[in-house]
C-alpha cells in the first residue's frame, strides 16, 4: 500500500514526503513534479493555456497510473482528493494522511509563491487568509476522507516525519 499525503497548497506534502520515504525506504512521488515533467512546463504555465479543467483530467489520470506503482509516499496536488471519486481510489490503494495546516500558517508559508499557484494567483496579499480559509470549507468533504488527520503545527519537519512513517506502517498493518 502507498502512503498518501493530501491537504492545501503549502501543508508540508513535498517537503515531507521526501523525509517519510526516505525513513520508510520507499520511492517518493510528487505528483506536482511529475505533471510539470509530462507537461514541459509549470502547472500554472499549463493552466493558463488548456485550462484547470485539462489540468484536473490529466492529474486524475496520473493519481491512477500511480496508485499501479510499487509502494511509495506520494505527495499529492492539492486538488487531487478532490476529483470524482478520487479519495475512494486513494482510500483503497494506501493510507491517506491529510495534512490540516492553519489558516494563517497556509498563508505565511504562501505568501512568496502566489503567481506560481493557479488558485491564488490573482488574489491580493490582504486577501490571502480569506480565499485560503474558502477554499479550505469547499475542500472539507475531500479531505475528511483521509485514514488519518494530521495537524502539522506540532512538530518540526524531522518529527513529523518520524511520526508519520511510523503511523504509515501501523496503519498499513490496521487496514
Amino acid at each position: 500500500m502507498h502512503l498518501i499525503l493530501v491537504g492545501f497548497m503549502g501543508s508540508g506534502k513535498s517537503t515531507l514526503g521526501k523525509r517519510i520515504s526516505e525513513q520508510m525506504g520507499r520511492p517518493f512521488i510528487d505528483m506536482d513534479s511529475r505533471l510539470e515533467e509530462a507537461f514541459g512546463c509549470s502547472i500554472s504555465e499549463y493552466v493558463a493555456q488548456f485550462g484547470m479543467e485539462s489540468f484536473r483530467e490529466e492529474e486524475s489520470e496520473l493519481l491512477r497510473v500511480i496508485m499501479k506503482e510499487p509502494e511509495s509516499v506520494i505527495a499529492t496536488g492539492g486538488g487531487t482528493p478532490c476529483a470524482d471519486g478520487a479519495m475512494a481510489w486513494m482510500r483503497e490503494h494506501g493510507v491517506v494522511v491529510h495534512l490540516s495546516v492553519a489558516v494563517p500558517e497556509l498563508a505565511n508559508r504562501l505568501k512568496d509563491s502566489l503567481a506560481s499557484r493557479p488558485l491564488l494567483a490573482d488574489v491580493h496579499i490582504d486577501e490571502l487568509e480569506r480565499v485560503i480559509g474558502r477554499n479550505l470549507l469547499v475542500r472539507a468533504a475531500c479531505y475528511g476522507g483521509a485514514h488519518v488527520r494530521w495537524d502539522n503545527h506540532s512538530y518540526d519537519d524531522d518529527q513529523l516525519a518520524n511520526k508519520l512513517s511510523s503511523i504509515g506502517w501501523r496503519l498499513r498493518e490496521a487496514l
